[in-house]
């Protein structure tokens, strides 16, 4: 069952900056994703939008502020505890210590088992369900370094499936994907069901899959709602410092960006 996200007032510094006592990166970030919601979070590079991720899935703690999961703080919770209920995937790609795509899938259900147990049929049904969900089942048997860098984002996808998680944070999941996958990736995750908060960095994707936006700039979020509020040419301007026509898609009726190049 999905569970809502919040984030409310966070900030958080490297440790280099608060060496240097500079001003946060992330400043009074306040931020909610309902259950089963899919949110983005869009933004210029370097605004911030991997920091607040890292920051929401206990990697980087916040040097104030709070992310929840209902009502449970995640950093108060343990690592288990927040393994059990928080998929990820990340730009990154791991490193694969020799393993095909199927134990890298499988991978997913490590934070639900003890130290000792063994795998079940139910594990097995999951991980076949997930590999299917993203292309790769005839692939299952593959090394994971053999594959290209979009098969690799959707095997590492099915192992955040395979999770069973309440929530999904995604950082730009349709890099390394040709136009076909990243549809496909983003109807599958929508599909879910699962509450999500994903980085998008191609704004028409983000306009025709998300329920609604965030965007963020130096470290702030400086608006945020419906796709059709949030992506208008004056917030292009102000914050990609980009001219853009806004119309309807055709077809599915959501916002569509065209920018306007100068000669």
């Amino acid at each position: 069952m999905s569970c809502g996200l919040h984030v409310d007032h966070l900030s958080w510094s490297p440790a280099e900056r608060e060496q240097h006592h500079q001003a946060h990166l992330l400043r009074e970030i306040t931020l909610d994703v309902e259950a089963g919601e899919f949110v983005g979070l869009i933004g210029p590079n370097g605004s911030g939008k991997t920091s607040l991720l890292r920051c929401a899935f206990r990697f980087s703690k916040p040097h104030e502020g709070s992310v929840s999961l209902d009502q449970t703080d995640v950093w108060g919770a343990s690592p288990r505890w927040a393994a059990q209920r928080i998929a990820v995937l990340l730009q990154e790609l791991p490193d694969d210590f020799g393993l095909t795509v199927e134990q890298i899938a499988r991978m997913g259900r490590t934070p639900h088992k003890r130290l000792l147990d063994g795998a079940t049929p139910e594990d097995a049904r999951i991980v076949e369900g997930a590999l299917r969900d993203v292309d790769l089942w005839s692939a299952r048997e593959r090394a994971f370094a053999s594959l290209s860098g979009g098969e690799k984002q959707r095997a590492l996808l099915a192992r955040a499936l395979v999770q069973r998680p309440t929530v999904l944070m995604l950082d730009e999941p349709t890099n390394h994907l040709d136009l076909r996958h990243q549809i496909e990736l983003l109807k599958l995750v929508k599909n879910q069901n699962v509450t999500t908060l994903a980085t998008i960095h191609d704004l028409n994707l983000a306009a025709a899959f998300c329920d609604r936006l965030y965007v963020i700039a130096n470290g702030a979020i400086v608006t945020h709602g419906k796709p059709h509020d949030v992506l208008t040419p004056a917030m292009l301007k102000a914050v990609f410092n980009v001219d853009a026509i806004v119309d309807l898609h055709p077809v599915s009726r959501c916002p569509r960006i065209t920018l306007i190049h100068s000669t």
